[in-house]
Protein backbone atom coordinates (compact mmCIF):
# COMPACT_ATOMS: atom_id res chain seq x y z
CA UNK A 1 0.00 0.00 0.00
CA UNK A 2 1.27 3.58 -0.45
CA UNK A 3 2.04 5.67 2.61
CA UNK A 4 0.60 8.90 2.82
CA UNK A 5 2.09 11.02 4.88
CA UNK A 6 0.22 13.78 6.43
CA UNK A 7 2.66 15.73 8.53
CA UNK A 8 4.71 15.44 5.50
CA UNK A 9 2.69 17.11 3.17
CA UNK A 10 1.83 19.90 5.88
CA UNK A 11 5.50 20.68 6.92
CA UNK A 12 5.76 20.85 3.18
CA UNK A 13 2.80 23.20 2.20
CA UNK A 14 4.15 25.63 5.20
CA UNK A 15 7.54 25.69 3.34
CA UNK A 16 6.41 26.83 0.00
CA UNK A 17 3.95 28.96 1.29
CA UNK A 18 7.36 30.97 2.51
CA UNK A 19 8.64 30.43 -0.46
CA UNK A 20 5.97 32.20 -2.55
CA UNK A 21 6.29 35.23 0.08
CA UNK A 22 9.91 35.10 -0.83
CA UNK A 23 9.44 34.83 -3.96
CA UNK A 24 6.98 38.15 -3.91
CA UNK A 25 9.48 40.00 -2.03
CA UNK A 26 11.99 39.36 -4.52
CA UNK A 27 10.05 41.04 -7.27
CA UNK A 28 9.30 43.95 -4.88
CA UNK A 29 13.04 44.14 -3.85
CA UNK A 30 13.58 44.31 -7.92
CA UNK A 31 10.87 46.90 -8.62
CA UNK A 32 12.58 48.72 -5.46
CA UNK A 33 16.17 48.62 -6.92
CA UNK A 34 15.66 49.14 -10.59
CA UNK A 35 13.22 52.76 -9.13
CA UNK A 36 16.84 53.79 -7.24
CA UNK A 37 18.84 53.04 -10.45
CA UNK A 38 16.10 54.88 -12.34
CA UNK A 39 16.31 58.10 -9.70
CA UNK A 40 19.59 57.96 -9.59
CA UNK A 41 20.21 57.43 -13.32
CA UNK A 42 17.81 60.34 -13.49
CA UNK A 43 20.09 62.87 -11.79
CA UNK A 44 23.22 62.03 -13.44
CA UNK A 45 21.44 62.41 -16.66
CA UNK A 46 22.64 58.99 -18.33
CA UNK A 47 19.15 58.55 -20.54
CA UNK A 48 19.68 55.14 -22.04
CA UNK A 49 20.44 53.89 -18.22
CA UNK A 50 16.95 55.12 -16.98
CA UNK A 51 15.29 53.48 -20.33
CA UNK A 52 16.86 50.14 -19.57
CA UNK A 53 15.76 50.57 -15.49
CA UNK A 54 12.25 51.21 -17.04
CA UNK A 55 12.63 48.17 -19.16
CA UNK A 56 13.13 46.65 -15.83
CA UNK A 57 10.20 47.50 -13.78
CA UNK A 58 7.95 46.41 -16.28
CA UNK A 59 9.59 43.07 -16.63
CA UNK A 60 8.88 42.04 -13.11
CA UNK A 61 5.63 43.79 -12.97
CA UNK A 62 4.59 41.49 -15.62
CA UNK A 63 6.09 38.60 -14.04
CA UNK A 64 4.18 39.08 -11.12
CA UNK A 65 0.88 39.20 -12.93
CA UNK A 66 1.56 36.29 -14.78
CA UNK A 67 2.43 34.53 -12.19
CA UNK A 68 0.51 35.41 -9.30
CA UNK A 69 -2.63 35.86 -10.79
CA UNK A 70 -2.79 33.38 -14.04
CA UNK A 71 -0.15 31.15 -12.07
CA UNK A 72 1.87 30.59 -15.33
CA UNK A 73 4.68 29.82 -13.13
CA UNK A 74 7.34 29.26 -15.27
CA UNK A 75 7.00 31.65 -17.92
CA UNK A 76 6.59 34.10 -14.97
CA UNK A 77 9.83 33.43 -13.86
CA UNK A 78 11.62 32.63 -16.99
CA UNK A 79 10.26 37.26 -17.69
CA UNK A 80 11.36 38.52 -14.84
CA UNK A 81 15.06 36.63 -14.67
CA UNK A 82 15.96 37.27 -18.25
CA UNK A 83 14.25 40.50 -18.16
CA UNK A 84 16.69 41.94 -15.34
CA UNK A 85 19.16 39.95 -17.04
CA UNK A 86 18.79 41.78 -20.15
CA UNK A 87 18.25 45.23 -18.60
CA UNK A 88 21.48 45.03 -16.26
CA UNK A 89 23.56 43.53 -19.39
CA UNK A 90 22.80 46.82 -21.44
CA UNK A 91 23.60 48.97 -18.39
CA UNK A 92 27.10 47.39 -17.45
CA UNK A 93 27.56 47.99 -20.98
CA UNK A 94 26.82 51.58 -20.92
CA UNK A 95 27.84 52.25 -17.88
CA UNK A 96 31.47 50.29 -18.20
CA UNK A 97 32.72 47.57 -16.38
CA UNK A 98 33.82 49.38 -13.52
CA UNK A 99 30.46 50.80 -12.60
CA UNK A 100 29.83 46.61 -11.36
CA UNK A 101 26.67 46.27 -12.44
CA UNK A 102 27.97 42.45 -13.12
CA UNK A 103 27.58 41.86 -9.30
CA UNK A 104 23.85 41.65 -9.30
CA UNK A 105 24.77 38.71 -12.11
CA UNK A 106 25.29 36.64 -8.43
CA UNK A 107 21.96 37.55 -6.97
CA UNK A 108 19.67 36.99 -10.06
CA UNK A 109 21.81 33.74 -10.31
CA UNK A 110 20.87 32.94 -6.34
CA UNK A 111 17.52 34.21 -7.00
CA UNK A 112 16.51 31.78 -9.65
CA UNK A 113 15.64 28.98 -7.41
CA UNK A 114 13.21 31.06 -5.84
CA UNK A 115 11.47 32.27 -8.35
CA UNK A 116 10.87 29.04 -10.01
CA UNK A 117 7.83 26.95 -8.88
CA UNK A 118 8.71 23.64 -6.69
CA UNK A 119 7.52 20.94 -8.92
CA UNK A 120 8.31 18.43 -11.04
CA UNK A 121 10.31 20.61 -14.08
CA UNK A 122 12.04 22.56 -10.84
CA UNK A 123 15.40 21.45 -11.88
CA UNK A 124 15.08 21.48 -15.45
CA UNK A 125 14.09 25.13 -15.26
CA UNK A 126 16.81 25.69 -13.01
CA UNK A 127 19.61 24.30 -15.36
CA UNK A 128 18.01 26.03 -18.36
CA UNK A 129 18.28 29.57 -16.82
CA UNK A 130 21.69 28.94 -14.90
CA UNK A 131 22.81 28.51 -18.43
CA UNK A 132 21.30 31.38 -20.00
CA UNK A 133 22.00 34.39 -17.02
CA UNK A 134 25.76 32.71 -16.95
CA UNK A 135 26.05 32.93 -20.57
CA UNK A 136 24.79 36.38 -21.22
CA UNK A 137 27.02 37.32 -18.21
CA UNK A 138 29.99 36.01 -19.43
CA UNK A 139 29.59 37.72 -23.35
CA UNK A 140 28.44 41.25 -21.70
CA UNK A 141 31.53 41.07 -19.17
CA UNK A 142 33.78 40.24 -22.00
CA UNK A 143 32.54 42.89 -24.45
CA UNK A 144 31.80 45.76 -22.21
CA UNK A 145 34.28 48.20 -22.25
CA UNK A 146 36.00 49.19 -18.82
CA UNK A 147 34.98 53.16 -18.93
CA UNK A 148 31.60 53.98 -19.74
CA UNK A 149 29.96 55.20 -22.96
CA UNK A 150 28.67 57.70 -21.42
CA UNK A 151 31.19 61.06 -21.82
CA UNK A 152 28.96 63.19 -18.67
CA UNK A 153 30.01 60.08 -16.31
CA UNK A 154 33.22 61.50 -14.88
CA UNK A 155 34.87 59.78 -11.94
CA UNK A 156 33.19 60.38 -9.26
CA UNK A 157 30.28 59.44 -10.94
CA UNK A 158 31.64 56.14 -11.75
CA UNK A 159 33.02 55.93 -8.50
CA UNK A 160 29.81 56.63 -6.32
CA UNK A 161 28.35 53.76 -9.35
CA UNK A 162 30.53 51.52 -7.88
CA UNK A 163 30.08 51.61 -4.30
CA UNK A 164 26.48 51.94 -4.74
CA UNK A 165 26.26 48.46 -7.17
CA UNK A 166 28.81 46.53 -5.04
CA UNK A 167 26.63 47.59 -1.84
CA UNK A 168 23.39 46.53 -3.17
CA UNK A 169 24.41 43.51 -5.17
CA UNK A 170 25.94 41.90 -2.28
CA UNK A 171 23.78 42.67 0.25
CA UNK A 172 21.30 41.11 -1.88
CA UNK A 173 23.10 38.11 -2.76
CA UNK A 174 23.80 37.14 1.44
CA UNK A 175 19.77 37.82 1.65
CA UNK A 176 19.46 34.98 -0.84
CA UNK A 177 21.96 32.72 1.08
CA UNK A 178 20.75 32.95 4.44
CA UNK A 179 17.21 32.20 2.98
CA UNK A 180 18.66 29.30 1.12
CA UNK A 181 20.69 28.14 4.53
CA UNK A 182 16.74 28.49 6.33
CA UNK A 183 14.65 26.66 3.69
CA UNK A 184 17.62 23.69 2.88
CA UNK A 185 17.40 23.70 7.08
CA UNK A 186 13.73 22.93 7.04
CA UNK A 187 13.79 21.30 4.00
CA UNK A 188 16.27 18.84 5.49
CA UNK A 189 14.50 18.88 9.33
CA UNK A 190 11.61 18.04 8.12
CA UNK A 191 12.87 15.11 6.05
CA UNK A 192 14.07 13.42 9.20
CA UNK A 193 10.23 14.06 10.73
CA UNK A 194 8.98 12.66 7.25
CA UNK A 195 11.00 9.41 7.61
CA UNK A 196 9.99 9.06 11.30
CA UNK A 197 6.56 9.75 10.45
CA UNK A 198 7.18 7.03 7.49
CA UNK A 199 8.83 4.33 9.61
CA UNK A 200 6.27 4.82 12.52
CA UNK A 201 3.32 4.52 9.68
CA UNK A 202 5.15 1.48 8.40
CA UNK A 203 5.45 -0.16 11.81
CA UNK A 204 1.17 0.45 11.97
CA UNK A 205 0.80 -1.18 8.72
CA UNK A 206 3.10 -4.42 9.42
CA UNK A 207 0.94 -5.02 12.58
CA UNK A 208 -2.19 -4.21 10.69
CA UNK A 209 -1.64 -6.53 8.16
CA UNK A 210 -0.44 -9.17 10.75
CA UNK A 211 -3.54 -8.79 12.42
CA UNK A 212 -5.79 -8.63 9.22
CA UNK A 213 -4.13 -11.98 8.39
CA UNK A 214 -4.61 -12.92 12.09
CA UNK A 215 -8.47 -12.33 11.17
CA UNK A 216 -8.99 -13.79 7.50
CA UNK A 217 -7.13 -17.23 8.97
CA UNK A 218 -9.53 -17.13 12.09
CA UNK A 219 -12.38 -16.50 10.09
CA UNK A 220 -11.30 -19.43 7.48
CA UNK A 221 -10.26 -21.67 10.23
CA UNK A 222 -14.08 -21.15 10.94
CA UNK A 223 -15.48 -21.85 7.57
CA UNK A 224 -13.28 -24.84 7.04
CA UNK A 225 -14.60 -26.45 10.45
CA UNK A 226 -18.50 -25.59 9.77
CA UNK A 227 -18.27 -26.68 6.41
CA UNK A 228 -16.82 -30.35 7.44
CA UNK A 229 -19.17 -30.45 10.14
CA UNK A 230 -21.85 -29.79 7.76
CA UNK A 231 -20.63 -32.64 5.43
CA UNK A 232 -20.45 -34.64 8.61
CA UNK A 233 -24.30 -34.33 9.37
CA UNK A 234 -25.25 -34.69 5.76
CA UNK A 235 -23.37 -38.09 5.56
CA UNK A 236 -25.45 -39.10 8.38
CA UNK A 237 -28.10 -42.01 8.03
CA UNK A 238 -30.46 -39.29 9.64
CA UNK A 239 -29.18 -35.75 9.31
CA UNK A 240 -29.78 -33.06 12.17
CA UNK A 241 -31.59 -30.18 10.12
CA UNK A 242 -31.69 -28.36 13.56
CA UNK A 243 -27.98 -28.41 13.61
CA UNK A 244 -27.24 -28.09 9.80
CA UNK A 245 -29.16 -24.70 10.36
CA UNK A 246 -27.52 -23.21 13.11
CA UNK A 247 -24.05 -24.25 10.85
CA UNK A 248 -25.28 -23.21 8.10
CA UNK A 249 -26.41 -19.66 10.11
CA UNK A 250 -22.77 -19.42 11.58
CA UNK A 251 -21.34 -20.05 8.01
CA UNK A 252 -23.09 -16.92 6.75
CA UNK A 253 -21.50 -15.24 9.72
CA UNK A 254 -18.10 -16.38 9.04
CA UNK A 255 -18.56 -15.22 5.55
CA UNK A 256 -19.84 -12.01 6.29
CA UNK A 257 -16.82 -11.09 8.59
CA UNK A 258 -14.53 -11.95 6.15
CA UNK A 259 -16.32 -9.50 3.37
CA UNK A 260 -15.91 -6.65 5.90
CA UNK A 261 -12.27 -7.44 6.69
CA UNK A 262 -11.71 -6.84 2.55
CA UNK A 263 -14.26 -4.56 2.04
CA UNK A 264 -12.52 -2.12 5.03
CA UNK A 265 -8.58 -2.86 3.19
CA UNK A 266 -10.15 -1.84 0.08
CA UNK A 267 -11.80 1.18 1.16
CA UNK A 268 -8.74 2.28 2.72
CA UNK A 269 -6.74 2.64 -0.52
CA UNK A 270 -9.36 4.40 -2.30
CA UNK A 271 -9.54 7.25 0.94
CA UNK A 272 -5.65 7.33 0.59
CA UNK A 273 -5.86 7.58 -3.58
CA UNK A 274 -8.81 10.14 -3.22
CA UNK A 275 -11.24 7.54 -5.08
CA UNK A 276 -13.89 7.33 -2.41
CA UNK A 277 -17.58 7.70 -2.94
CA UNK A 278 -21.19 7.93 -2.11
CA UNK A 279 -23.33 5.76 -4.30
CA UNK A 280 -26.76 6.62 -3.24
CA UNK A 281 -30.11 4.99 -4.48
CA UNK A 282 -33.68 3.77 -3.07
CA UNK A 283 -33.17 1.01 -0.14
CA UNK A 284 -35.25 -0.32 2.71
CA UNK A 285 -33.30 0.63 5.74
CA UNK A 286 -35.96 -1.26 7.86
CA UNK A 287 -34.51 -4.84 6.10
CA UNK A 288 -30.98 -3.96 5.99
CA UNK A 289 -31.00 -2.92 9.99
CA UNK A 290 -32.75 -6.15 10.91
CA UNK A 291 -30.47 -8.47 8.10
CA UNK A 292 -27.20 -6.30 10.15
CA UNK A 293 -28.96 -7.53 13.54
CA UNK A 294 -30.00 -11.41 12.17
CA UNK A 295 -25.88 -11.20 11.23
CA UNK A 296 -24.71 -10.10 14.72
CA UNK A 297 -26.96 -11.73 17.08
CA UNK A 298 -25.10 -15.42 16.71
CA UNK A 299 -22.05 -13.73 17.18
CA UNK A 300 -23.40 -11.95 20.43
CA UNK A 301 -24.62 -15.16 21.30
CA UNK A 302 -21.54 -17.30 21.04
CA UNK A 303 -19.62 -14.92 23.72
CA UNK A 304 -22.37 -15.09 25.63
CA UNK A 305 -23.25 -11.65 25.39
CA UNK A 306 -26.99 -10.27 25.18
CA UNK A 307 -27.89 -8.51 21.83
CA UNK A 308 -30.84 -6.32 21.08
CA UNK A 309 -32.21 -4.08 18.80
CA UNK A 310 -34.24 -0.90 19.30
CA UNK A 311 -35.70 -0.11 15.60
CA UNK A 312 -38.57 2.62 15.43
CA UNK A 313 -41.99 1.74 13.85
CA UNK A 314 -42.05 4.26 11.86
CA UNK A 315 -38.15 3.62 9.88
CA UNK A 316 -40.42 0.01 7.79
CA UNK A 317 -43.50 3.20 7.00
CA UNK A 318 -40.62 5.80 4.97
CA UNK A 319 -38.74 5.24 1.55
CA UNK A 320 -35.37 6.43 1.79
CA UNK A 321 -32.35 7.09 -0.55
CA UNK A 322 -28.81 6.73 0.54
CA UNK A 323 -25.84 4.44 -0.18
CA UNK A 324 -26.56 0.98 1.73
CA UNK A 325 -23.12 -0.66 1.08
CA UNK A 326 -22.00 2.65 2.79
CA UNK A 327 -24.54 3.05 5.48
CA UNK A 328 -24.12 -1.13 6.70
CA UNK A 329 -20.04 -0.75 6.67
CA UNK A 330 -20.49 1.74 9.47
CA UNK A 331 -22.96 0.23 11.32
CA UNK A 332 -20.69 -3.72 11.02
CA UNK A 333 -17.96 -1.66 11.92
CA UNK A 334 -19.06 -0.37 15.24
CA UNK A 335 -21.20 -3.43 16.04
CA UNK A 336 -18.21 -5.47 15.10
CA UNK A 337 -16.42 -3.40 17.62
CA UNK A 338 -18.52 -3.44 20.08
CA UNK A 339 -18.81 -7.36 20.37
CA UNK A 340 -15.11 -8.01 20.09
CA UNK A 341 -14.70 -5.43 23.23
CA UNK A 342 -17.30 -7.08 25.35
CA UNK A 343 -16.64 -9.85 27.32
CA UNK A 344 -20.05 -9.96 29.54
CA UNK A 345 -23.22 -7.75 29.47
CA UNK A 346 -25.11 -6.70 26.91
CA UNK A 347 -24.63 -5.03 23.10
CA UNK A 348 -27.50 -2.66 21.43
CA UNK A 349 -28.18 -1.79 18.17
CA UNK A 350 -30.77 1.73 18.35
CA UNK A 351 -32.19 3.69 15.26
CA UNK A 352 -35.00 6.56 16.07
CA UNK A 353 -36.68 8.87 13.98
CA UNK A 354 -35.96 12.03 15.61
CA UNK A 355 -37.42 14.72 12.65
CA UNK A 356 -39.33 14.11 9.73
CA UNK A 357 -40.48 16.20 7.28
CA UNK A 358 -42.63 15.66 3.56
CA UNK A 359 -39.26 15.29 2.24
CA UNK A 360 -36.47 14.31 4.86
CA UNK A 361 -36.19 12.00 7.33
CA UNK A 362 -33.45 12.56 10.31
CA UNK A 363 -32.48 9.13 11.80
CA UNK A 364 -30.06 8.75 14.67
CA UNK A 365 -28.51 5.52 15.15
CA UNK A 366 -26.62 4.46 18.23
CA UNK A 367 -24.20 1.28 19.09
CA UNK A 368 -23.93 0.77 23.08
CA UNK A 369 -21.54 -1.97 24.49
CA UNK A 370 -21.24 -2.80 27.97
CA UNK A 371 -17.22 -3.16 27.16
CA UNK A 372 -13.52 -2.27 28.22
CA UNK A 373 -14.81 1.41 27.63
CA UNK A 374 -12.28 4.19 26.07
CA UNK A 375 -10.28 6.82 27.57
CA UNK A 376 -11.35 10.38 26.76
CA UNK A 377 -7.43 11.00 25.71
CA UNK A 378 -7.75 8.07 22.77
CA UNK A 379 -11.25 9.35 21.03
CA UNK A 380 -9.45 11.47 18.59
CA UNK A 381 -6.37 8.53 18.29
CA UNK A 382 -9.16 5.70 17.66
CA UNK A 383 -9.94 7.31 14.15
CA UNK A 384 -6.89 7.35 12.65
CA UNK A 385 -6.19 4.58 10.14
CA UNK A 386 -4.46 1.28 11.94
CA UNK A 387 -5.05 2.52 15.24
CA UNK A 388 -6.14 -0.02 17.66
CA UNK A 389 -8.01 0.16 20.96
CA UNK A 390 -6.44 -0.42 24.47
CA UNK A 391 -7.83 0.01 27.96
CA UNK A 392 -6.30 0.67 31.23
CA UNK A 393 -6.56 -2.70 31.71
CA UNK A 394 -6.04 -5.09 28.43
CA UNK A 395 -3.57 -5.29 25.94
CA UNK A 396 -4.36 -4.29 22.38
CA UNK A 397 -7.26 -6.99 21.36
CA UNK A 398 -6.30 -6.89 17.73
CA UNK A 399 -7.93 -6.43 14.47
CA UNK A 400 -6.67 -3.68 11.29
CA UNK A 401 -7.44 -0.49 12.74
CA UNK A 402 -9.20 0.62 10.00
CA UNK A 403 -13.06 0.39 10.70
CA UNK A 404 -13.08 3.50 12.86
CA UNK A 405 -11.08 5.46 10.28
CA UNK A 406 -13.70 3.95 7.57
CA UNK A 407 -16.51 5.14 9.69
CA UNK A 408 -15.09 8.74 10.20
CA UNK A 409 -14.34 9.53 6.43
CA UNK A 410 -17.89 7.79 5.24
CA UNK A 411 -19.86 9.79 7.26
CA UNK A 412 -18.37 12.70 6.83
CA UNK A 413 -19.63 12.10 3.17
CA UNK A 414 -23.04 11.68 4.17
CA UNK A 415 -22.32 15.02 6.07
CA UNK A 416 -22.45 13.44 9.35
CA UNK A 417 -20.14 13.03 12.24
CA UNK A 418 -19.50 10.49 15.27
CA UNK A 419 -19.79 10.94 18.62
CA UNK A 420 -18.51 8.68 21.84
CA UNK A 421 -19.92 8.87 25.17
CA UNK A 422 -19.12 6.27 28.07
CA UNK A 423 -21.65 4.16 29.21
CA UNK A 424 -22.13 4.68 32.90
CA UNK A 425 -19.03 2.91 34.65
CA UNK A 426 -18.52 0.48 31.34
CA UNK A 427 -18.64 0.41 27.98
CA UNK A 428 -18.97 3.08 25.14
CA UNK A 429 -21.60 4.31 23.30
CA UNK A 430 -21.30 5.47 19.59
CA UNK A 431 -23.76 7.59 17.95
CA UNK A 432 -24.42 9.70 14.58
CA UNK A 433 -27.45 11.08 12.93
CA UNK A 434 -27.88 11.27 8.95
CA UNK A 435 -30.37 13.14 7.18
CA UNK A 436 -31.78 11.16 4.61
CA UNK A 437 -34.03 12.48 1.75
CA UNK A 438 -37.13 10.34 1.16
CA UNK A 439 -39.30 9.57 -2.23
CA UNK A 440 -42.74 8.83 -2.75
CA UNK A 441 -43.34 4.56 -2.60
CA UNK A 442 -44.44 4.09 -6.37
CA UNK A 443 -40.72 5.80 -7.31
CA UNK A 444 -38.92 3.01 -5.28
CA UNK A 445 -38.08 -0.79 -5.00
CA UNK A 446 -38.62 -0.42 -1.41
CA UNK A 447 -41.10 -3.39 -1.23
CA UNK A 448 -38.10 -5.95 -1.91
CA UNK A 449 -39.88 -7.90 1.03
CA UNK A 450 -43.07 -8.63 -0.68
CA UNK A 451 -40.90 -9.24 -3.70
CA UNK A 452 -38.74 -12.51 -2.21
CA UNK A 453 -42.03 -13.33 -1.05
CA UNK A 454 -43.09 -14.26 -4.30
CA UNK A 455 -41.52 -16.80 -5.98
CA UNK A 456 -43.39 -16.02 -9.19
CA UNK A 457 -42.41 -12.95 -9.18
CA UNK A 458 -40.17 -13.84 -12.62
CA UNK A 459 -42.44 -16.62 -13.98
CA UNK A 460 -41.34 -16.71 -17.34
CA UNK A 461 -38.73 -14.52 -17.88
CA UNK A 462 -35.92 -15.69 -19.71
CA UNK A 463 -32.49 -14.82 -18.47
CA UNK A 464 -29.31 -15.76 -19.51
CA UNK A 465 -26.18 -15.61 -16.92
CA UNK A 466 -22.41 -15.47 -18.39
CA UNK A 467 -19.49 -16.12 -15.76
CA UNK A 468 -16.74 -18.13 -15.95
CA UNK A 469 -17.14 -18.77 -12.29
CA UNK A 470 -18.56 -21.61 -11.38
CA UNK A 471 -19.75 -20.99 -7.94
CA UNK A 472 -21.21 -17.79 -9.02
CA UNK A 473 -22.65 -19.25 -12.13
CA UNK A 474 -24.73 -22.32 -10.17
CA UNK A 475 -25.18 -19.55 -7.04
CA UNK A 476 -27.24 -17.23 -9.74
CA UNK A 477 -28.58 -20.27 -11.59
CA UNK A 478 -30.02 -21.37 -8.31
CA UNK A 479 -31.70 -18.67 -7.06
CA UNK A 480 -33.53 -17.01 -10.53
CA UNK A 481 -34.75 -20.70 -10.89
CA UNK A 482 -36.30 -20.62 -7.54
CA UNK A 483 -38.15 -17.34 -8.52
CA UNK A 484 -39.43 -19.08 -11.64
CA UNK A 485 -37.07 -17.89 -14.09
CA UNK A 486 -36.32 -19.59 -17.57
CA UNK A 487 -31.78 -19.74 -17.05
CA UNK A 488 -29.51 -20.10 -19.58
CA UNK A 489 -25.61 -20.61 -18.95
CA UNK A 490 -22.65 -19.40 -20.89
CA UNK A 491 -18.99 -19.84 -19.40
CA UNK A 492 -17.94 -16.70 -21.28
CA UNK A 493 -18.27 -13.98 -24.23
CA UNK A 494 -18.35 -16.36 -27.06
CA UNK A 495 -20.86 -18.47 -25.44
CA UNK A 496 -22.79 -15.90 -24.05
CA UNK A 497 -23.67 -14.41 -28.07
CA UNK A 498 -24.25 -17.93 -29.03
CA UNK A 499 -26.67 -18.40 -26.32
CA UNK A 500 -27.98 -15.22 -27.81
CA UNK A 501 -28.14 -16.14 -31.25
CA UNK A 502 -30.51 -19.07 -30.11
CA UNK A 503 -32.38 -17.52 -27.66
CA UNK A 504 -33.85 -14.38 -29.31
CA UNK A 505 -36.86 -14.00 -26.98
CA UNK A 506 -34.35 -13.20 -23.29
CA UNK A 507 -35.56 -10.63 -21.46
CA UNK A 508 -32.33 -10.34 -19.21
CA UNK A 509 -28.29 -11.08 -19.81
CA UNK A 510 -26.32 -11.25 -16.59
CA UNK A 511 -22.79 -10.36 -17.92
CA UNK A 512 -19.43 -10.75 -15.92
CA UNK A 513 -16.99 -8.46 -17.00
CA UNK A 514 -14.03 -10.31 -16.90
CA UNK A 515 -14.63 -13.87 -18.74
CA UNK A 516 -11.92 -15.64 -21.19
CA UNK A 517 -11.84 -15.44 -24.75
CA UNK A 518 -14.37 -12.59 -24.50
CA UNK A 519 -14.69 -10.35 -21.30
CA UNK A 520 -18.51 -8.52 -21.16
CA UNK A 521 -16.72 -5.06 -22.36
CA UNK A 522 -15.99 -6.61 -25.29
CA UNK A 523 -19.45 -8.66 -25.47
CA UNK A 524 -22.16 -6.54 -24.85
CA UNK A 525 -21.85 -4.31 -28.19
CA UNK A 526 -21.94 -7.98 -30.33
CA UNK A 527 -24.78 -8.44 -27.84
CA UNK A 528 -26.65 -5.22 -28.70
CA UNK A 529 -26.34 -5.57 -32.35
CA UNK A 530 -28.32 -8.81 -31.74
CA UNK A 531 -31.07 -7.20 -29.81
CA UNK A 532 -30.58 -2.86 -29.11
CA UNK A 533 -33.49 -3.46 -26.63
CA UNK A 534 -31.77 -6.50 -24.37
CA UNK A 535 -31.71 -5.16 -21.26
CA UNK A 536 -28.05 -6.08 -19.88
CA UNK A 537 -26.97 -6.25 -16.54
CA UNK A 538 -22.71 -6.14 -15.28
CA UNK A 539 -21.73 -8.69 -12.60
CA UNK A 540 -18.35 -7.11 -11.55
CA UNK A 541 -16.09 -7.72 -8.54
CA UNK A 542 -14.88 -4.03 -8.58
CA UNK A 543 -15.81 -2.06 -5.73
CA UNK A 544 -19.01 0.51 -7.06
CA UNK A 545 -18.05 3.79 -8.16
CA UNK A 546 -19.11 7.19 -10.05
CA UNK A 547 -16.03 5.77 -12.30
CA UNK A 548 -17.15 2.75 -13.30
CA UNK A 549 -20.85 3.61 -13.14
CA UNK A 550 -20.00 5.88 -16.47
CA UNK A 551 -17.79 3.54 -17.64
CA UNK A 552 -20.78 0.67 -17.76
CA UNK A 553 -23.19 3.13 -19.00
CA UNK A 554 -20.50 4.18 -21.92
CA UNK A 555 -20.33 0.25 -23.13
CA UNK A 556 -24.30 0.06 -23.07
CA UNK A 557 -25.01 -1.56 -19.59
CA UNK A 558 -28.34 -0.91 -17.82
CA UNK A 559 -27.41 -2.11 -14.34
CA UNK A 560 -24.63 -4.03 -12.50
CA UNK A 561 -24.60 -6.36 -9.47
CA UNK A 562 -21.36 -6.46 -7.17
CA UNK A 563 -19.33 -9.71 -6.19
CA UNK A 564 -19.90 -11.11 -3.64
CA UNK A 565 -24.21 -10.51 -3.87
CA UNK A 566 -26.94 -11.70 -1.50
CA UNK A 567 -30.50 -12.80 -2.87
CA UNK A 568 -32.08 -9.82 -2.02
CA UNK A 569 -29.75 -7.89 -3.93
CA UNK A 570 -30.07 -10.39 -7.29
CA UNK A 571 -33.57 -10.81 -7.59
CA UNK A 572 -34.42 -7.40 -7.11
CA UNK A 573 -32.22 -5.68 -9.61
CA UNK A 574 -33.84 -8.44 -12.15
CA UNK A 575 -37.21 -7.76 -11.02
CA UNK A 576 -36.40 -4.23 -10.93
CA UNK A 577 -35.20 -4.41 -14.58
CA UNK A 578 -37.26 -6.66 -15.70
CA UNK A 579 -40.52 -4.40 -14.99
CA UNK A 580 -38.61 -1.73 -16.47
Amino acid sequence: MKIILKHTNNSHNKEEKYIDVFTFAIHILAIVLALVNLVFNYYLELTASIFFDTFIIISVILSIVIYFKYKKYALGAYISILGLALGISAALYFEGRLSFNFLYYFAIILSVPFLIKRNKNFTKHNYILFILVTTMAGITILMTPTYPIYQNLGPDGIYTKMIMNSIISVVTAAMFMVFSVYVGRNYFTSFLIDKKIAEREKDKRIVALTSLGHELRTQITSINGITQLITEQKNEAKPNKELIDQYATILNTCNEQMLNLVNDVLDIHKIESGKFELLEKPENLNLILNNISNQFKPLAEKKGITFKKEIDNNIANINLIFDELRLAQILKNLLSNAIKYTEKGTVKLKAHITNETETEASILFKVEDTGIGILKENYSKIFESFQQIKSETTDIYGGTGLGLSLTKTILSKMQSFIKIENNGDQGSIFSFQINFNKISEENTAQNIELILSDKNCLLQKNILIADDNKVTLLYANTLLKTYRANTFLANNGLEAIAQAKKHNNLDIVLLDLEMPELNGLEAIGKLKLLNPELTIIAFTANMPSEELIIKLKAHGFDDFITKPFKKEELIKTVYVNCQA
